[in-house]
């Protein structure tokens, strides 16, 4: 019985104790101080229409696609949470095969929702956003059938729901002096969508290949290597660029059946939102599963080139790697010639392209079209 008590005694005190470690913040979302009023959202419609259409990558391999509105990634809707949302699904005549879609940020009966939509035919149906979080949109195919076909020939997207009172700073270590620091709510904010190609040799869906989780390339935003134009040298890529000290909030979503340990190479993630889990401890690497998304915030110390890889050999060298590149803070290089400025930081979150906590999009560079 001593034991026993001695034991929750310590285990009280170890988790008290928590709080008040440096760099935890146990809190990613703003809170009131008071319960906030109940409002209504802002009303938010979009629309997908399913593309079928032949893209070739970056190596020259051919993919015969299955998109929403065109591109691989689609787009990604950002909304706020309770925000009352309105969703089209068209499938145009002259499609060959019959779509459907799952948006895994709503809560509805996914019968008749999530149906099939045959060639020429559309549907509608609302949710609310209750949920903050980096939602997976999908093809569900034929009611369920052939629905990994569509996924893995790239008719995905994403929806952003960002908390109804805003994000929070933290604490964290300073990467310069081992200095507790406060990071403020501001961020450039980044969208890295994951997943696998599963092609034979003119581009078609591999069934076999998935089943036997042996994929032809692993992407970010839909191209292997497409953030990295100097060791993979893959044509028209671009790294990222930041400057010393800023604040980077990364929104991440794994669409594909390959866990992803997402890790940046020379920094340390600050802070992983997963759900309701805040990780507020510098941690080196942290995996997200297939259909599942986390929130990293980092802040870059120091000048310098890093590189953003799922830690998984395999898929790293598949395609999923990246390069970050950092000015010093007074420096108005734009490293090298590369002609990148952070206006054409790929976020990708629409809407809105300007506001509180997002930077401009002038260009989604990663977009294959």
């Amino acid at each position: 019985m001593k034991n026993t008590l001695a034991f929750i005694a310590i285990s009280a005190i170890l988790l008290s104790g928590l709080v008040y470690l440096p760099g935890v913040n146990m809190s990613a979302y703003s809170q009131e101080e008071d319960e906030p009023e109940e409002t209504t959202g802002s009303p938010v419609s979009v629309t997908y229409v399913a593309v079928e259409k032949n893209i070739t990558l970056p190596d020259g391999s051919n993919v015969q696609a299955l998109t929403w509105n065109g591109t691989i990634p689609g787009p990604t809707v950002r909304v706020t949470q309770g925000d009352n949302v309105t969703v089209t699904i068209q499938n145009p005549t002259n499609a060959s095969l019959i779509h459907s879609l799952d948006s895994h940020a709503s809560t509805i009966s996914a019968i008749p929702a999530y149906g099939p939509i045959n060639p020429g035919e559309n549907k509608t149906w609302s949710f609310i956003a209750t949920q903050p979080g980096v939602y997976k949109v999908h093809c569900e195919g034929n009611g369920v059938l052939t629905m990994d076909q569509h996924v893995f020939q790239g008719m995905v997207s994403a929806m952003i729901v960002d908390p109804a009172n805003g994000y929070e700073g933290y604490s964290t270590i300073s990467g310069i002096n081992g200095t507790e620091i406060e990071v403020a709510p501001e961020a450039k904010e980044v969208q890295f969508q994951f997943s696998e190609y599963y092609l034979d040799e003119n581009g078609a869906y591999n069934s076999k290949a998935m089943f036997e989780h042996n994929n032809t390339s692993a992407w970010i935003n839909g191209k292997p290597f497409g953030y990295d134009p100097v060791i993979t040298k893959t044509p028209n890529a671009t790294t990222l660029n930041f400057k010393q000290g800023d604040h980077v909030r990364f929104f991440l979503l794994n669409h594909g059946d390959w866990p992803v340990n997402f890790h940046m190479v020379g920094e340390s993630l600050d802070r992983i939102v997963d759900g309701s889990t805040v990780q507020g401890i510098g941690k080196q690497t942290y995996t997200i599963g297939g259909s599942n998304d986390a929130i990293v915030d980092i802040v870059f110390d120091l000048p310098g080139v890093y590189a953003f890889v799922n830690h998984d050999y395999a898929q790293l060298f598949k395609g999923q790697a990246g390069l970050v590149v950092v000015d010093p803070v007074d420096s108005n290089s734009t490293s090298g010639g590369l002609n990148i400025t952070d206006t054409r930081n790929p976020s990708n979150a629409i809407p809105p392209q300007t506001g509180p906590n997002t930077i401009p999009v002038d260009t989604k560079p990663y977009e294959l079209s």
